[in-house]
């Protein structure tokens, strides 16, 4: 039996964005190129209309591709500070900052169609710069012992929720 996603996604067909209607995936201040990485990756897995680096240019941009692999090709990547945000993001865009903030609610309920997920820093998560930008504040549930998770393990989740609410 042949297991390559290569073969399997051929004869599968998965349901595709509409043009105007893609993610768009912002990275506030990371601190690992991996996760950089990952998140590059991850954007082209599902489609995203580009991913926004904010204050992380200093990153070593090797690590960043060797994690990202093929996927960089595939992606729009912005480099920038968060001052430059708000010339970045199209018109009818919705800023949802993933933190554990006042006021947030959960990722499964329903998701703006135009969406930025603004994914924070691994240790300290979103700035307070970034956090009076966003007019949508949610949190992934974790039932769990332990209360956070990776950066890019956040990411899919998010994405991936927003994906099956789109289809549906």
């Amino acid at each position: 039996m042949e297991t390559h996603s290569k073969y399997f996604f051929s004869n599968f067909k998965v349901p595709s964005l509409v043009s105007d209607i893609k993610p768009i995936i912002i990275a506030d201040s990371f601190s690992t190129p991996s996760n950089i990485g990952s998140i590059i990756r991850l954007g082209a897995n599902i489609g995203v209309s580009k991913i926004i680096v904010l204050n992380s240019s200093q990153l070593r941009d090797s690590k960043i591709k060797k994690t990202a692999g093929a996927a960089i090709q595939h992606v729009e990547i912005v480099f920038a500070e968060t001052n430059e945000l708000p010339e970045l993001i199209p018109d009818g865009y919705v800023l949802t900052g993933i933190e554990t903030v006042e006021g947030a609610t959960s990722i499964f309920d329903p998701l703006p169609q135009q969406i930025a997920f603004v994914m924070g820093n691994e240790k300290f998560g979103l700035s307070d710069d970034l956090l009076k930008m966003c007019n949508d504040y949610r949190f992934i549930p974790m039932p769990g012992a332990i209360k956070s998770m990776n950066v890019s393990h956040a990411a899919s989740v998010c994405l991936f929720e927003w994906y099956r609410q789109i289809i549906n």
